[in-house]
């Protein structure tokens, strides 16, 4: 392949890391996928891979930089691969995060004219996350990966996770140091902001084979020591261990309800952007007390607390038996009496409620980044007039919206919301209805 530079206009933002130019303008030619690019930046570029209709190409110089660019001020930009964003205008994200979504509907999802309401930002561009997964290596290495490598770029600090997060990972690494058991990530989550006097941070590890003895005593005597540390969590598969206090409180922003998360299971990151979410929920959702509704991937009860204040019945469905347990006290201790919780994957479970002749208005959709296309067949032996999806993908969230269509739904309105700054994720409320 040549390495003679040519020269580009960064057009758009992909769904990824990378800037998208063309190589003759904007209007023909093939598309080439430059990482550390902002949209209006000329460039020259060497291309490194080449395929029949798209490239991927190395940035070499900036000719003219863009309005939309700046100085990322992290110190391990462009190094580490988790903020590929953030040498672009917190401005201009937002623009592209919403032109995202617009265009995978279109393309994927087959809507001419997706309806996408603007995007709400996150409350804080900065310090936003109460937590973050870092990889581990020898010696008690911590950190991100290099975009697109498995090298490893070890942390001091991360600017997108909370105030402590230097002193967070000093203590991560000093628990790696006392540990027999092999661990490949390490998680360290911290209460809510707006909580932050139910304790310090809790540090879960992601372990590779058994659990070594030894390390019951290295633990206890860790959380001992360790005033900021409120406590541990070791898993493995088919084991699991935790020392101290390992519930995680969040505010949810309404009714004064509070989250409880004790296992280290599923919880938004963005506890601020999370609230952002839930109101912008409920408000397209227009639940109201006459409503019966079912909700898959209800979690540790994040959406289901605030829904199930506003409606009839809610009846949840949880396939991970920690958030399921997390849902079921969240529940109690919330006095809510219309709630049912139940044990199974979405798909079996809405299987059983149909067998069953169970009647509902609304279906909440809250499913992992693969989306819900295991489930989305069941849906109409329950004749649901309303569905309410909530998404972290908009890949499989157009798709899956196809799909709905063909099952007779049609997609009133779509909800982007970012909780992730600096990255090219972005979260989506979309209501579809039963024509």
């Amino acid at each position: 392949m040549s390495s003679i530079p040519i020269s580009l206009t960064i057009d758009r933002l992909s769904y990824g890391p990378a800037g998208v130019g063309r190589v003759n303008g904007k209007d023909g030619g093939k598309v080439v996928f430059v990482p550390h690019t902002a949209p209006g930046d000329r460039v020259d570029v060497v291309l490194t891979e080449e395929k029949k209709r798209y490239a991927h190409g190395q940035l070499v110089t900036i000719r003219q930089a863009s309005p939309a660019r700046r100085m990322p001020p992290c110190r391990y930009v462009p190094r580490c691969g988790g903020c590929p964003w953030q040498h672009v205008t917190y401005a201009e994200q937002l623009r592209a995060k919403e032109a995202l979504v617009r265009e995978h509907l279109r393309r994927i999802g087959g809507v001419a004219d997706p309806p996408v309401l603007p995007i709400l930002p996150s409350p804080q561009e900065w310090r936003y996350r109460h937590r973050i997964r870092l990889r581990t290596e020898p010696s008690a290495r911590l950190g991100f990966y290099q975009s697109q490598s498995h090298e490893l770029v070890e942390l001091g600090d991360c600017l997108i996770a909370g105030e402590g997060s230097a002193t967070h990972l000093a203590h991560a690494r000093a628990w790696l140091t006392r540990l027999r058991t092999t661990v490949r990530r390490v998680e360290l989550i911290t209460s809510d902001p707006v909580r932050a006097a139910t304790g310090g941070v809790v540090l879960i590890g992601n372990a590779e084979g058994r659990f070594q003895t030894a390390d019951e005593e290295a633990c206890t005597a860790f959380v001992a020591r360790h005033d900021d540390v409120a406590g541990l969590l070791l898993f493995g598969r088919g084991w699991r261990r935790a020392w101290g206090e390992t519930r995680i409180v969040l505010d949810l922003g309404v009714d004064d309800l509070v989250l409880e998360v004790k296992r280290g299971g599923f919880t938004q990151v963005n506890p601020a952007g999370n609230r952002v979410l839930i109101a912008a929920l409920l408000r397209l959702g227009d639940f109201h007390k006459s409503q019966k509704v079912i909700e898959c991937h209800m979690g540790a009860g994040n959406l289901s607390l605030p829904i199930a204040g506003r409606v009839s019945t809610l009846i949840g469905i949880e396939q991970d038996p920690h958030a399921l347990a997390d849902a079921r006290e969240n529940v109690t201790r919330t006095g809510l009496d219309n709630v049912t919780c139940v044990h199974a994957s979405a798909r079996v479970g809405l299987q059983t409620l149909a067998q069953r002749k169970v009647e509902a208005d609304i279906l909440v959709l809250d499913p992992p980044r693969t989306g819900a296309a295991d489930s989305l067949d069941e849906i109409p032996r329950l004749k649901i007039p309303k569905i309410v999806y909530v998404s972290c993908d908009p890949t499989t969230l157009a798709r899956d919206m196809h799909r709905l269509g063909q099952l007779g739904y049609r997609l009133e309105c779509l909800q982007p919301v970012d909780l992730f700054p600096h990255t090219y994720h972005v979260e989506t409320i979309a209501i579809a209805v039963l024509t």
